[in-house]
């Protein structure tokens, strides 16, 4: 389930987000491993989902290790918002 403020991550590729939660894993953050939301799209079908309070720690990971998601989003009441 996701939860309203909830932040998701989404990759080009199958590749790239096993590659980013094999860092984020070895960082010991927390996040989840999801089905990408129907709403939104994804070439691989997967997302990460993460806590706000954890949005800057994961996005700078990502970054040092050349993960940037494809696309970033925050779920709301009324739906996803792109970020």
């Amino acid at each position: 389930m996701i939860r309203e403020q909830d932040h998701i991550a989404l990759f080009h590729s199958i590749h790239r987000v096993l590659a980013a939660e094999k860092h984020l894993k070895e960082r010991e953050v927390d996040f989840l491993l999801i089905p990408a939301p129907r709403e939104l799209t994804s070439a691989c079908g997967l997302a990460l989902r993460f806590a706000p309070e954890q949005a800057v720690e994961i996005e700078d990971i990502l970054s040092d290790a050349d993960l940037r998601p494809a696309e970033l989003f925050v779920r709301e009441e009324s739906g996803f918002r792109k970020l």
